[in-house]
């Protein structure tokens, strides 16, 4: 019974909580230039030094659910004008890792083309208290996915996805950089449709005003942000309960605050400037959960310090 009451828990507003971390966050936390990751992304030779424009960003996530302290997330992106490479990893804090807790690592590299980013591979991995799952999708030369996910559910269990329902869509990871590395004056005026390895969902973004933050601890962003609305929408892979659930508990409309960071890269080729997530608000029936960004470091520049409150 105990279990039984766990697993609700995780399909309820942890599962949901998960889901929008996933879509929302990832960018970096001070990883990227001193670790072995970012060191071996340099060298592998999927970035020309030469003469791509590389940026490199960097950002660290803090989550707190009613009240509490609950994850925290790393992420490292190196972006050019032809590829980026993403690598994170998430992992419970406080009383959650009392809980449930639990890491997960994922890492995602693709093509920067003038519709945005293209997915080529994909890998996700999760070790903690509901288990281990894992998940990997790789682009073929037709254009469709070669996916693997253990438990075998979500589209595995109801048989396989018609191609047009993926067409265009990316992993969670691009997803939660999507705003960051896609080049568009308007970050809060765009569909993102978004393929996990086991279901397909499209987060549905709409302006929502623009407002100057306070800091809501000594580790957060403060100054002026876009506001965005974010609609969670179903397409395939979700299971009858999930459905039963959204009519019980519908989930609400999350709020996303994007911050502009100048670029500090001038070669040709990069980005001006980069519109980064600096804060997230979940509400469910249950608690509400806050996500802040606590550190960000863009091309060796750190921006926002720990221990410290800064404006771009």
């Amino acid at each position: 019974m105990a279990r039984h009451g766990a697993e609700k828990a995780k399909g309820g507003w942890l599962g949901k909580a998960a889901a929008l971390c996933c879509a929302f966050l990832a960018a970096p936390a001070a990883l990227l230039a001193e670790s072995e990751e970012g060191s071996a992304l340099l060298q592998s030779g999927l970035f020309d030094t030469d003469r791509a424009a590389i940026t490199a960003v960097d950002l660290s996530y803090e989550v707190y659910g009613g009240g509490f302290h609950v994850l925290s997330l790393a992420t490292q992106a190196i972006v050019t004008p032809r590829r980026y490479e993403i690598v994170s990893r998430l992992e419970t804090r406080g009383i959650a890792d009392t809980l449930f807790n639990g890491q997960m690592d994922s890492q995602a590299h693709g093509l920067m083309t003038p519709a945005g980013p293209e997915l080529l591979t994909y890998a996700q991995d999760y070790a903690g208290y509901f288990g281990e799952r894992s998940v990997d999708i790789a682009r073929t030369a037709d254009g469709s996915y070669e996916v693997t996910a253990e438990p075998p559910d979500g589209i595995h269990a109801d048989g396989s996805l018609p191609a047009h329902t993926l067409r265009g869509t990316i992993d969670p990871l691009t997803a939660s950089v999507f705003t960051a590395i896609n080049d568009t004056d308007a970050p809060c005026a765009q569909v993102v449709p978004v393929f996990d390895g086991r279901r397909v969902f499209r987060l549905r973004f709409r302006p929502d005003g623009e407002e100057i933050l306070q800091p809501e601890s000594e580790n957060a962003y403060a100054g002026p942000a876009l506001r965005c609305k974010v609609t969670y929408e179903a397409v395939a892979g979700f299971s009858r309960d999930w459905y039963i659930d959204q009519a019980k508990d519908p989930l609400k409309p999350f709020t996303i605050w994007l911050a502009s960071f100048e670029s500090a890269d001038k070669k040709e080729g990069a980005p001006d400037r980069f519109n980064v997530p600096v804060r997230l608000l979940i509400e469910t029936r249950y608690l509400n959960g806050v996500a802040h960004l606590s550190r960000a470091i863009i091309d060796g520049e750190e921006r926002i310090a720990l221990n410290a409150s800064a404006q771009p």
